[in-house]
């Protein structure tokens, strides 16, 4: 009993650190000061398509600290940040729950980083590449063709220096010829929507064990400020944000 009391405590806290909370010894729960980014209310316009990371999922104020976030902060005065990440989100799931809010919300700008959790149902024989790559095809082609925005589309890191795959039922050699793999669909599907690549393939945001979260697999604070600097060097050098 003691053991399970104490993982139910070890999941609690886990939890409640993303929402800014902390697990009390006496077992209430104390809420830490988390004050988000005020958001304006346009015209230019952000929206971000994703998952848990979107959310900020890991770190210490997601509200604040969240690579969505940090970028609504590097856009024009006033830009109105529509952040539709969904915890546990995969490309079916925006498709069907985020795709059509994005289009309503006109925007300007759009960041897409939807791979990981796919990458995880390919790992236990749900999903394959192909199924993916053609989801995400549908997804980066309605964004094309129905929006007026910059899209930049993020592949996949250095999966095999994250602890949740270091520590998985999957050989490393194997996670890493999957992740090489699959960038090169993610790569051809940009390309070939005409949309803009964020290479995380060569980044070290995996890198660090201060960058990762303690379960394993999303970034802390510092991950997601270093995940948001390389979404900007990329929108600087295609000229984003502009009007």
């Amino acid at each position: 009993m003691k053991r399970i009391i104490v993982a139910l405590g070890l999941v609690l806290a886990i939890l409640l650190a993303a929402c800014g909370q902390t697990a009390q010894a006496n077992g209430s729960v104390a809420t830490t000061t988390c004050a988000p980014y005020p958001n304006g209310s346009g015209p230019y316009v952000y929206v971000a398509i994703g998952a848990s990371d979107a959310v900020g999922f890991g770190a210490t104020c997601p509200e604040r600290d969240g690579y969505v976030p940090l970028l609504g902060q590097r856009m024009p005065h006033g830009a109105d940040i529509v952040n539709l990440g969904i915890g546990g989100a995969t490309v079916a799931t925006a498709l069907s729950d985020e795709l059509s809010y994005a289009i309503a919300a006109h925007p300007n700008i759009i960041t897409v980083w939807l791979a990981a959790n796919d990458f995880r149902k390919m790992e236990d024989g749900s999903l394959t590449l192909a199924t993916y790559s053609n989801q995400l095809n549908q997804l980066l082609g309605a964004l094309r063709t129905q929006t007026h925005a910059d899209v930049y589309v993020a592949n996949l890191p250095n999966l095999t220096e994250l602890p949740i795959f270091q520590h998985g039922s999957v050989p490393l050699a194997t996670v890493a010829q999957q992740n090489a793999v699959w960038n090169a669909a993610i790569d051809a599907d940009v390309a070939q929507n005409h949309m803009f690549l964020v290479d995380l393939s060569t980044s070290d945001i995996t890198a660090h064990p201060q960058d990762i979260f303690v379960d394993g697999f999303h970034p802390t604070s510092a991950g997601y400020k270093l995940l948001a600097d390389t979404f900007w060097q990329v929108m600087q050098a295609h000229g984003d944000p502009h009007a």
